[in-house]
């Protein structure tokens, strides 16, 4: 069952954006992709618009004002219309190439590379009265009609106020030659274009900060999508549980099987329990091959106890070993001295226990 949209107080997840990225749900102001096409074209109008402009004004020139001197013959015509026709067809592919390459940066920096076919698929709501009324007349569709009305009425204050002081100007234009009135005519257009550069940058920030908060608001999660997400990208705490209780179950069970071929265990007596293994030529010092507290510590005991593995009480001893070292390590330096009486007299105990079981075997064999 769809959620109410005032479940959705959470913020959402970078899972959740991405997802919606994937969709082409991505944050995206018009205005930034308009701010780039402007600039553009007025680039190319500083560029090669006022090169192609004085070149103009060079063949107008001649034409209004000394007609005598233009030649009218075929050839003549002909040169002058590929001449003026290539020029402008060189002005008009380098604005149209500008114009889409800005256009195409200013959706790329916005929302980067993306491909969906999302927006392609055919949806009922996209034909139903209903959602067209909702688009038409929503929030978001009046929000866009308040903002393109503020910009016109800020557009055309700033036009007035650059005009105005050229209100002189305008009424002896037209007595003006082609030579004085280009430069002029494109001052006059520079500064419209800067100043519409200027509003469209302010706009252009506005708008994409008001996008990124619809879009962040369109995108907002309850609490059970959470905790839905969590189970989908981290699986289900109670099994997570489970899972990790077998595991330390397994490990505990291999752990528990090394304690009969241990050298000693150290106990506290039965708070902590540490397992040993030393064999004299094969590892360069004692081995942890198990470690335990209260009932752990039991039951390594008990094993220890029914595999004839020497206890040796030592409560200092074996809360240090416990906490310093992991198992499958060696025991740290500082503990070697210590440990080593132990085991020297465990080893020596089990020498002379195995010299005497050998003398009495002796002994019966000769009887």
């Amino acid at each position: 069952m769809e959620e109410d949209e005032s479940q959705k107080t959470e913020a959402p997840s970078q899972y959740k954006l991405d997802e919606a990225r994937k969709k082409g749900d991505v944050p995206k102001s018009q205005d930034i992709a308009t701010l780039f096409v402007l600039t553009a074209g007025v680039a190319v109008l500083l560029t090669l618009g006022l090169h192609s402009a004085h070149d103009l004004t060079r063949y107008m020139t001649i034409f209004i004002e000394r007609p005598e001197q233009f030649a009218v013959d075929s050839g003549a015509l002909q040169r002058l219309s590929l001449d003026v026709g290539g020029r402008l067809a060189i002005l008009m592919s380098a604005t149209v190439g500008a114009i889409f390459i800005a256009g195409l940066a200013g959706h790329l920096v916005q929302s980067g590379f993306l491909f969906t076919g999302e927006k392609m698929k055919p949806k009922l709501e996209k034909i139903s009265p209903i959602a067209g009324f909702k688009r038409l007349f929503g929030a978001e569709a009046l929000l866009t009609f308040a903002k393109t009305v503020v910009k016109l009425i800020i557009i055309c204050w700033v036009a007035y106020a650059i005009l105005a002081p050229h209100a002189k100007e305008m009424q002896i234009l037209v007595a003006m030659e082609p030579a004085a009135l280009m430069p002029v005519l494109v001052k006059i257009l520079l500064e419209l274009c800067f100043a519409l550069i200027g509003i469209i940058a302010v706009a252009s920030v506005a708008d994409y900060a008001i996008q990124r908060f619809s879009w962040i608001k369109r995108n907002r999660m309850s609490k059970q999508e959470q905790k839905d997400e969590y189970k989908k990208l981290e699986g289900d705490p109670q099994i997570k549980m489970k899972l990790r209780q077998i595991r330390m179950q397994r490990g505990r069970n291999r752990m528990m099987a090394k304690v009969p071929e241990a050298t000693v265990i150290i106990t506290n007596p039965t708070h902590y329990a540490v397992a040993l293994l030393y064999v004299a030529g094969e590892t360069p010092a004692p081995v942890c091959v198990a470690k335990g507290v209260d009932n752990l510590a039991l039951k390594i005991r008990e094993i220890a106890t029914e595999s004839d593995v020497p206890i040796i009480e030592d409560p200092p001893l074996a809360r240090a070993l416990y906490a310093s070292v992991d198992l499958e390590e060696t025991i740290p330096a500082e503990h070697y001295q210590a440990v080593a009486k132990i085991i020297g007299v465990i080893l020596g105990v089990a020498a002379r226990r195995k010299s005497g079981d050998s003398l009495q075997s002796r002994v019966q064999n000769a009887a």
